[in-house]
């Protein structure tokens, strides 16, 4: 099935390689040729050294500002603004999650709002000790409130939890969606969960994410979650291994005709459709593929960009990819 899969979804890639590097007389044409793709070693800034970013998200209206998080790596826990107008692009802020009578948060996500506030994902432990939470904020990092899973999806967590998160607005509200990393005990290998919980009622619902197994016999997981509208998402699907034969994927999928299930019946199952290979980005500027493909975020120009987490051990790479309307472009029916 990975085969094949790979094999359906090569002639999408190619198109969206030759958008982006502006030659349609081309189908093999290099992303390198492109001004749209860059790389960025992101330049730390003033504050607390940090290594690790989990995260990104889009400033609302600004498009020279986006923001990241740390994780429980690079601690304190904070949320870092980013200036991406600068080359390179540098952090020109650190703002410190302040959330009293919650311990040891792993930030993994981030979604920022329109008032100055963000939504924040931190992953729980074995078990759901510490448990998977979302938290509001605002501004300056203070705890606004939280939300929770419902007990018979929490206690199915074994080790890997929340990993990506997005908003959209409703009539009544607005509802998130988080991405789990990993499977559910009692679900299949091949299947991770999608999350919806209505932020007014916090009544939640669920979705399958169908993975893929690798030619080692594991399967990928999800690291991050994008809202694209009308119930349209973008997703980092990706192995943890580095090298030319990784899996750096962001794929697209829709819930528009999909009804989520309640946390007791079985989700419905997503059809996700591939919009870029990152690997190719990497080998045609000649570096190395990243292990870690943590964040995506669209800025308000249209730009999307895509962060690294690199453990502490170099340094952090945000690449900017090309414009959301023609990565996200819609495949046709």
């Amino acid at each position: 099935m990975f085969s094949e899969w790979i094999r359906s979804a090569a002639a999408l890639f190619k198109t969206v390689v030759v958008k982006l590097a502006g030659n349609s007389s081309e189908g093999n044409a290099s992303v390198v040729e492109s001004t749209a793709v860059r790389i960025y070693e992101i330049e730390p800034g003033d504050g607390p050294a940090w290594g690790t970013l989990s995260g990104l998200t889009a400033h609302p209206s600004d498009p020279s500002r986006l923001y990241a998080v740390t994780d429980n790596d690079s601690p304190p826990v904070r949320i870092l603004e980013l200036d991406v107008s600068a080359d390179p692009a540098r952090v020109v802020r650190q703002i410190p999650v302040i959330a009293p009578g919650l311990d040891k948060l792993d930030l993994e996500a981030i979604v920022a709002q329109s008032d100055g506030g963000f939504w924040l994902a931190s992953e729980g432990a074995e078990d759901n000790n510490p448990p998977n939470v979302l938290l509001e904020v605002d501004a300056e990092g203070e705890l606004r409130r939280s939300i929770d899973l419902p007990e018979s999806i929490a206690s199915r967590i074994e080790k890997k939890g929340f990993e990506g998160l997005a908003l959209e607005k409703t009539p009544s509200g607005s509802r998130l969606y988080v991405a789990f990393q990993a499977p559910l005990a009692g679900d299949g290998d091949d299947v991770t969960r999608i999350g919806a919980v209505d932020v007014v009622t916090g009544q939640w619902t669920f979705f399958h994410y169908p993975l893929e197994r690798l030619p080692s016999g594991d399967f990928t997981g999800l690291s991050e979650l994008l809202h694209l509208g009308n119930r349209r998402f973008a997703a980092i699907e990706r192995d943890g291994k580095g090298g030319r034969k990784s899996v750096k994927w962001i794929t697209t999928f829709e819930l528009a005709s999909l009804v989520g299930s309640p946390a007791d019946a079985v989700p419905p199952i997503i059809t996700k459709q591939l919009a870029v290979d990152l690997v190719p980005l990497f080998t045609h500027l000649d570096r190395k593929v990243e292990k870690e493909i943590e964040g995506l975020a669209i800025a308000s120009d249209g730009h999307v960009y895509v962060v690294t987490d690199n453990d502490n051990e170099r340094a952090t790479l945000l690449l900017r990819i090309g414009k959301a309307t023609e990565i996200f472009e819609p495949a046709p029916k």
